[in-house]
Order: C-alpha cells, then structure tokens, then sequence
C-alpha cells in the first residue's frame, strides 16, 4: 500500500470515529491549512496547486456553513453565515487573480473562529 492509500486510510478512520465538535475543529483546521498552502502556492506562480487548495478551503467554508444550527436564539448563526459567505468569496477573488493579499485576513478569521470553538468545546466538557 503506497503512502496516498496509508493516509488516505488513516485520515478516514480518523473523520469517522470524530465526534461532531471534532469534526468542526478538524473543518477549521484544514480551511487554514489549505489556505496557507495555497498562498504558497500563488507565491511559487503554480497556480494549479493554488486553484486546488482554494477549492477546497472554499468546500470547507460550504460544509461548514451547512453545519450551521440554525435553531440557536440569537445572532450567531446567522452572524456566522455571512462570516463564512464572506471568507468563501474572498477565496473566489483570490482563485480568480491569483492574489494572495486576499489570503492573510481568511486565515486570521479561521484562526480566531478555531481558537474560539476550542474553547467553547473545551468549557463543555
């Protein structure tokens, strides 16, 4: 087994025995990951890796989004809905022009949602 097929694996075993609020953590983590990489990417002109990367952070966001609770009191879903629309089409102008100036504030606000959902979570334990 090649070393695609023994990650591949190990990465599906490790989504599927995540609990739900593992599984948002391991969202956000791999939006910023693919983030950075492609503002990489966009650095070394390889724009295919780039186009890649910001796809699937952009699939993240829409995942993300769609695991929203829309049946909280207040604000925060919806707040939360327009933060992700937001981060989702600065990807699209960064993917469209190959600009990585779009890149840094999309990996700060994932952080910021990340570091905030660690400790929700960790609070409810």
């Amino acid at each position: 087994m090649g070393y695609e097929n023994v990650k591949n694996s190990y990465l599906r075993n490790q989504v599927m025995g995540a609990s739900p609020n593992k599984l948002i953590d391991m969202l956000y983590q791999g939006a910023i990951k693919s983030v950075k990489i492609a503002g990489i990417a966009i650095e070394n002109n390889d724009a295919k890796k780039a186009h890649k990367e910001l796809i699937r952070a952009q699939d993240i966001l829409m995942e993300l989004k769609g695991s929203l609770n829309t049946e909280i009191e207040g604000n925060v879903p919806e707040n939360l809905e327009s933060l992700y629309e937001f981060m989702y089409q600065q990807l699209v102008k960064a993917n469209m022009n190959k600009d990585q100036t779009l890149l840094p504030p999309v990996v700060k606000m994932l952080t910021e949602l990340l570091d905030a959902w660690e400790q929700i979570t960790t609070e409810v334990k």
